[in-house]
């Protein structure tokens, strides 16, 4: 039977996504629960009143599936809505064949209504997790591309050609392709101040308030939003870098490390300017093209639709849109009035900041 998932819960939906591969070192089952607890039990979203989305399928007093949504408070055009990101769905492989997806995903469906959730939306990697989702009434609107711009040239060729074994010279031989590039993409900041602070504080406030006026379609940021999001976990390590204009906060920008694929990245989660503003744009992205060199990791990686307005931006700083995409689709309750579609998308600004969960 299906039933909300409780605190004593968690382990065992950690037990079972491990057992079922998929916790991704360093990720271990106590980083789990601990993520688990951010999300859905510890957001600032739920402090604020959005009920907890999350449930477990329970056969005999055993937990053999879970499922939940990430509450978000959304700007969606002049309204304001209860958005729940999809995410954190495991289905024990013992029972894959009781077809448990279908019934598992009308459950999830039936809940948005009730408790109050406007939509419900998730990024999907994987086409053969995509077209199930799309069978059972999610709707693909858009879609996000990676990009990613060398840090360490000789050490990106090593790994694609391991065959060559030649790691320490291709290292070296790379230094000189690597110095021209950067001299090329890293230019001057344009009287932008640039500098790591530990958490949001209330001077933000002013900075998010315009950001959000501009924007049509995006998830809601707040100075306690942002705290809990690259706060409220510490495994993740998240660093936080503002830009300043004659001492008035223009922008942030927050990364971390992060394993992608064969390589160390150091991943762009969160990257927020003003309309129009390229100099603060600029120099948010060379204040991480210099963290990404000191911490010596192979690419600077992240993620935008390419309608996003700093795409020219992002491409003239050295960075290249691989073959790597999210695809963003969404679901309604049903009679919902909601225009979730591709048209929306070229007005929904997203980023990593709604999923680096990895």
């Amino acid at each position: 039977m299906f039933r909300n998932a409780l605190e004593q819960d968690l382990p065992n939906i950690a037990r079972l996504a491990d057992e079922n591969a998929l916790l991704i070192p360093p990720l271990d089952q106590a980083a789990f629960v601990r993520m688990l607890r951010w999300l859905h039990v510890d957001s600032e979203t739920a402090a604020q009143g959005a009920p907890r989305l999350q449930f477990v399928y329970d056969e005999g007093g055993q937990v053999l599936a879970h499922f939940g949504a990430i509450p978000f408070r959304f700007k969606f055009n002049e309204r304001q809505l209860l958005a729940g990101f999809a995410a954190n769905i495991v289905i024990d492989e013992t029972i894959r064949k009781k077809a448990l997806f279908f019934p598992l995903q009308k459950h999830f469906v039936g809940l948005l209504e009730p408790l109050g959730y406007d939509f419900a939306y998730g990024l999907m990697t994987r086409p053969l997790v995509l077209k199930p989702h799309l069978a059972v009434g999610w709707k693909k609107i858009g879609e996000l591309k990676v990009f990613a711009r060398p840090i360490s040239a000789g050490q990106i060729v090593g790994k694609l050609f391991p065959k060559l074994g030649m790691h320490r010279i291709l290292d070296y031989a790379g230094r000189p392709f690597q110095f021209i590039f950067d001299c090329l993409t890293v230019k001057g900041r344009n009287r932008i101040q640039v500098g790591e602070v530990k958490r949001f504080d209330e001077t933000f406030e002013p900075f998010l308030s315009t950001w959000t006026q501009q924007q049509q379609v995006a998830a809601s940021r707040s100075v306690d939003i942002l705290n809990w999001r690259f706060l409220g976990f510490a495994e993740r390590n998240y660093k936080i870098t503002v830009a300043r204009r004659n001492g008035e906060i223009c922008g942030y920008v927050v990364t971390r490390k992060m394993p992608m694929q064969q390589f160390e990245t150091l991943a762009i989660v969160d990257l927020l300017a003003l309309d129009d503003d390229n100099d603060t744009i600029s120099a948010l992205l060379n204040a991480a093209a210099e963290l990404a060199a000191t911490e010596r990791v192979d690419l600077l990686t992240t993620a935008f639709a390419e309608h996003y307005q700093f795409c020219p931006l992002l491409r003239r700083k050295g960075f290249i849109a691989t073959r790597e995409k999210f695809t963003l689709v969404t679901r309604a309750p049903k009679g919902s009035d909601l225009e979730l579609d591709a048209n929306i998308f070229k007005h929904w600004f997203i980023n990593w900041f709604d999923h680096d969960f990895v």
